[in-house]
């Protein structure tokens, strides 16, 4: 008898999670035939199948999953599938191959603002479960979670996060270097603390970004990441420790790249590591402007084009960055290594801060295009994403916007930063930082 959609797809669930697999297939088979876009549902069928033992029609429904997700524009299902496939016939390469063709750099279709099409959801649309015998219910399940006929090729696809920046040898063999990982509800994934070794890309489901998981009360949401999401990426520049945890809220399946594996394809295979340098510029720009208030006013695209006029530059141990008392050069985001930030004071250097990657200085400077406030300088060889003076100003004039911003500026932060002078106080927090 038919029942919403979701409530049918929760019922293969809880089936599922209980070993009863037959009852799964009958519950996901039949949200497939009710929702045939909802290519979570179809995942499921091909899981149940592997679990009854049917490894012959799993194999087939993930590769149709895989092709369906191929052409409408979906990659990190397609490669769920496609690792999946390879788990149970290892010499299946093709549809490794088809995703670096169309994936890959100097792909026609690849359009890097674009985001993957939204996966049909689950609602109240009728759905009825399997009604086949036991004997004809894998076979059935299999037809209806395997038909991709009418599935439309997407004019344009997104792009992979660092994978499409590879040609088609490089993507080949990074991708032979991610593991597939699937996790259930509440299950930890990296923990606030921990060493970073690699990092993820969500392929389906949603994870809770958390600190502090281990107080009685769980710990402070930070956010919410999706599929298409990027998480860890900080262990491929540095050592540092995690700075928050991760969950899964719900059964998540995500695609995670060691830090090791990456050493290895960057040494066998050409670009591999200016891809790794390409790919860790665009995350830090695109945390920088889509958090930095300055950038709040640019769309999406604008922010893209700002991007653009970032470079990245290396200075040696001991050398200024900037210098006290002198109009900044520019912008600095660090991507590696730290710095020192430093105020003269009745002939002495006061130590105001350490600058480390992902922070930010020489903002100020530019804000109120007056002279610096401190010294910033390289504790160790340091590695900078870079925006001259000349183009922040040209950023401000192509985009009038941003000046309201910059009319809403005060003087606390200059007052902030004179009352640590004088209490002679270690800055703690990097916002406080205005140079």
């Amino acid at each position: 008898m038919p029942e919403p959609a979701k409530e049918l797809f929760a019922k293969g669930d809880a089936a599922f999670k209980r070993g009863q697999w037959r009852a799964a297939l009958r519950a996901f088979g039949g949200v497939v035939r009710a929702t045939p876009g909802n290519l979570r549902a179809r995942l499921r069928v091909a899981d149940a199948l592997l679990n009854t033992g049917r490894r012959d029609l799993a194999v087939e429904v993930y590769k149709a999953i895989a092709e369906h997700a191929l052409r409408s524009g979906q990659p990190l299902i397609a490669l769920v599938a496609t690792k999946m496939v390879l788990l149970l016939e290892p010499d299946h390469e093709d549809g490794l191959v088809a995703l670096a063709e169309l994936y890959g750099r100097g792909s026609a279709r690849v359009d890097a603002l674009l985001d993957p099409p939204v996966t049909a959801a689950l609602g109240d649309e009728p759905a009825a479960a399997l009604t086949e015998d036991d004997d004809a219910l894998p076979a059935a399940a299999a037809r209806a979670a395997g038909d991709v006929t009418g599935v439309p090729d997407a004019a344009g696809v997104p792009s992979i996060p660092l994978l499409s920046r590879l040609d088609e040898e490089a993507f080949l063999a990074v991708l032979g270097k991610l593991h597939l990982r699937r996790f259930a509800d509440d299950e930890v994934i990296i923990r606030e603390g921990e060493r970073g070794e690699s990092f993820f890309l969500i392929a389906d489901g949603e994870v809770l970004v958390k600190r502090d998981i281990d107080d009685e009360d769980g710990g402070v949401t930070l956010a919410h990441l999706h599929r298409g999401s990027v998480f860890g990426e900080l262990a491929l520049i540095s050592d540092e420790p995690r700075q928050a945890s991760v969950v899964a809220r719900g059964d998540v399946d995500v695609l995670e790249l060691r830090r090791s594996d990456l050493v290895v394809a960057s040494a066998s295979t050409a670009g591999v590591s200016g891809a790794l340098k390409e790919f860790t510029r665009e995350r830090f720009l695109r945390n920088l402007t889509a958090t930095h208030a300055f950038f709040s006013g640019l769309t999406r695209e604008e922010r893209h084009t700002v991007m653009e006029s970032f470079r990245i530059v290396t200075f040696p141990g001991g050398h200024e960055l900037i210098r006290e008392g002198q109009l900044g050069p520019g912008l600095f985001l660090l991507l590696g290594g730290s710095a020192s930030v430093s105020k003269a004071s009745a002939g002495e250097r006061i130590h105001l801060a350490t600058l480390r990657g992902a922070d930010v200085c020489g903002e100020m400077s530019l804000v109120g295009d007056q002279p610096t406030q401190a010294w910033v300088t390289a504790d160790e060889d340091l590695e900078a994403l870079f925006l001259a003076r000349e183009d922040f100003k040209a950023i401000v004039r192509q985009h009038p916007e941003l000046m309201k911003y910059l009319a809403g500026l005060t003087d606390e932060r200059l007052r902030q930063n004179r009352a640590i002078m004088n209490a002679r106080g270690l800055l703690e927090d990097d916002e406080h930082v205005m140079i």
